[in-house]
């Protein structure tokens, strides 16, 4: 009997610890420390998604960035640009190459209502000069991440409209470290139709971080997830903590490395809500 309880009492500490996680710390981040991460700028106003460099003329982002408002369409390539080799919006560096896209590849299989396949491929209508000391292809990791893993989170600070210190209102890169959640327990915590499926990663945060699809994620400095969607828990008492999942790449290796050599463009009309 009294080991039943010392388990038990294992089992309920091992869980509340696991909810009481130090709440995430956002930082700028530094030189050469992120060097494959860049921004993509589309007609969406207000609005920088993250991509990440595969190559010196491809970059994986999400399907939601360069879908329009509604999610209808893909917006005309020659709207989308990439900023690379930069960190912040200013002073401009040195480093910065900026690309305008050329074909824009979204996964076949996205789903807006479900966020399954929010994976997109932009191919640059030139290519980006590697090498180059602020810019680097990503290592897309292949090995399973395992639970409670601390990983780095990668996304854009945006300045509220009535920012007041203008020093802290400068648009930069930033990260912040999170832990590798196990899936199930993310999954019962959503308590909806819609689960979460095998190829996401599941990670705590706090309500303070802001977070866009498309940030990527990256374990021992390999690309391992970009985000696709954020929910908070039911519980009242634990809306402080929402849920970060995203899309592994490990599981669309395949289909990342199609588009790197695709000759045809994404049909006329292609619409993800009709499917």
């Amino acid at each position: 009997m009294g080991k039943c309880v010392l388990l038990c009492l294992l089992v309920a500490c091992t869980f509340l610890g696991s909810r009481a996680q130090t709440p995430a710390l956002v930082r700028d981040t530094i030189w050469g420390e992120f060097p494959s991460v860049v921004r993509v700028k589309t007609p969406r106003e207000n609005q920088f998604c993250l991509g990440t460099v595969l190559n010196s003329n491809h970059v994986l982002t999400s399907a939601f960035c360069v879908l329009s408002y509604e999610r209808t369409r893909v917006f005309p390539a020659r709207l989308v640009r990439v900023i690379a080799g930069d960190i912040s919006v200013a002073p401009v560096a040195n480093t910065r190459q900026t690309r305008t896209a050329l074909h824009i590849f979204v996964h076949e299989d996205y789903r807006p209502h479900t966020f399954e396949n929010n994976l997109a491929v932009i191919r640059l209508s030139e290519h980006l000069h590697l090498p180059s000391n602020g810019i680097e292809a990503a290592e897309l990791r292949m090995r399973i991440v395992p639970e409670n893993h601390p990983c780095d989170v990668v996304t854009w600070y945006r300045a509220p409209f009535a920012e007041v210190d203008p020093s802290q209102g400068i648009p930069r890169q930033q990260a912040f470290t999170v832990n590798i959640r196990n899936r199930d327990a993310c999954a019962a915590e959503r308590r909806t139709e819609l689960t979460i499926e095998e190829s996401a990663l599941c990670t705590y945060t706090t309500n303070t971080v802001s977070v866009v699809q498309g940030d990527p994620m990256f374990c021992d400095g390999e690309l391992t997830s970009i985000q696709s969607f954020v929910f908070l828990p039911p519980d009242q008492q634990q809306q402080n903590q929402p849920n970060l999942v995203s899309t592994q790449v490990r599981f669309y290796f395949h289909w990342i490395n199609m588009q790197l050599t695709r000759t045809q463009p994404m049909p006329d009309g292609w619409n993800p809500v009709e499917f």
